[in-house]
């Protein structure tokens, strides 16, 4: 249904595709000297998609509301952007060039924002998705240390790199479905012989051929002991990364997202759930750990509401905590662990149509967040009632607020439901958006419990979303 939509309405195919992509949207109240917060944003789109000029991501209205700068960056993506070629003999070849793009990114806004009204003094990553693991891979990056100092993570986390010899296999499955042969010395210089057209066809070929789990990313960055020294999740819990305030969250119904138009798996049966489920623990490398059964006892209760969950429930509560949920909590108990300020979220809000189809999917908060809600293709997809434009202004400004203070709280207030408690790792609440309660326990005691027999014995750099 997206890819339909999307392309009537985005500005991407208006600009256009080319080497030469590198741009930035930046959107400021007034380029008078002010040195205002600055907020950069990283898009998603799963390492092989999108770009900050997309129409959702129009900064104008949170610029003005919150007296910030908005800047939207780009970067390289799919083989453009991550393809690991560090193991080939070929000089010129930089590993994780996506990221040293971000990096570059972040140095343009350090070196010339204030000709824009901005504080480079004062810098605020914020992205969702792939843009928020883009966030936790820069947190881990020892080149990008000064270049920002909060962080604003939404339905992205840190386990999303690969391990080098991961990297090195799809590098080589690649160059196999290029007709190329991957030991010749010279590969990389074949490569560069081919129109880009030539390279996103076998990018595109690349799903089937990999067989990876669904949920699993192909382009994500590679840990190759220089941009990216370490597992990003091992360099926070260790102390050696990030310790700026971070806010850090997920929507409700993250999976939805990618099961509302997709007619095939929406008529799961049992047999075909049991396969996924099957091939995602023995991808994640959990068989013995926990079977496919146990899976369907634990998903097949939500809880929280009280239902038995149907089928297509079960496979979409399941991957939105393995893809979105676990992963946000186990960085915020990471870095909570070393007591940097750390709060979290969820987000609730669900469209008045197709309620429990779309629910609050993965990418919903985004037009509340930029405002863009009122964007008649939204408005009448989604029929949002009056109280929902409420929801973006006050959305707007707590991650305004954040940008100015390093905190979602516009000030120092009595404990409230109102208020945003301060993450304890291991224990602690979580800041509800748009939903009927305002505040809950980010993981109680049941569910760390099942999400242990989740986590491999090993801490894997392989990552998913």
């Amino acid at each position: 249904m997206l890819s339909r939509l999307i392309p009537s309405y985005s500005a991407v195919p208006a600009a256009g595709w080319a080497e030469d992509c590198l741009h930035a949207e930046v959107y400021t109240p007034g380029c008078d000297g002010r040195r205002r917060p600055v907020m950069i944003w990283i898009h998603g789109g799963g390492y092989s998609t999108g770009s900050g000029s997309f129409w959702i991501y129009d900064g104008a209205r949170l610029a003005r509301r919150g007296d910030v700068v908005v800047v939207a960056i780009n970067y390289r993506m799919g083989v453009f952007g991550n393809l690991d070629l560090s193991w080939a003999d070929s000089e010129g070849t930089d590993t994780n060039v996506g990221v040293r793009d971000q990096l570059a990114a972040l140095r343009w806004v350090r070196d010339e924002i204030e000709a824009f009204g901005g504080d480079p003094e004062n810098v605020t990553l914020f992205g969702q998705s792939a843009g928020a693991m883009s966030i936790g891979n820069l947190m881990a990056a020892p080149e990008a240390k000064g270049l920002f100092h909060r962080v604003i993570l939404q339905s992205g986390a840190l386990r999303h790199v690969h391990a080098p010899h991961e990297g090195r296999h799809i590098a080589e499955e690649l160059i196999l479905q290029l007709g190329l042969d991957p030991d010749r010395k010279d590969v990389v210089d074949e490569m560069r012989t081919l129109p880009a057209e030539v390279l996103l066809e076998a990018q595109q070929a690349m799903r089937h051929r990999l067989k990876l789990p669904i949920g699993t990313l192909a382009w994500q960055p590679t840990v190759d002991g220089d941009l990216l020294p370490r597992p990003p999740i091992d360099l926070i819990r260790r102390g050696e990364a990030g310790g700026c305030p971070m806010l850090i969250g997920v929507t409700r119904d993250e999976w939805k997202m990618f099961t509302a138009a997709d007619a095939r798996r929406r008529k799961l049966d049992e047999p075909m759930l049991r396969d996924y489920l099957a091939q995602t623990l023995e991808r994640d490398d959990l068989v013995g750990r926990v079977d496919v059964d146990d899976l369907l006892d634990h998903y097949g209760h939500d809880r929280e509401r009280g239902l038995r969950r149907g089928l297509i429930n079960i496979w979409e509560a399941f991957q939105s905590d393995r893809v979105f949920r676990r992963p946000a909590i186990e960085m915020a108990d990471a870095y909570a662990d070393r007591d940097a300020p750390t709060w979290v979220y969820r987000f609730d809000r669900a469209p008045s149509v197709m309620t429990e189809r779309v629910g609050a999917c993965h990418s919903i908060e985004l037009p509340f967040l930029f405002g863009t809600l009122r964007h008649p293709l939204l408005r009448a997809a989604f029929v949002w009632p009056p109280d929902a434009l409420q929801l973006s202004d006050a959305m707007q400004d707590v991650w305004t607020s954040f940008a100015h203070r390093g905190q979602p709280n516009s000030e120092e207030t009595s404990e409230s439901e109102s208020v945003w408690p301060r993450y304890r790792s291991g224990e602690g609440e979580l800041k509800i958006l748009g939903g009927k309660r305002k505040r809950a326990q980010a993981a109680d005691d049941f569910e760390r419990q099942f999400w242990e027999r989740l986590t491999p014995a090993e801490s894997s750099p392989a990552g998913h979303a």
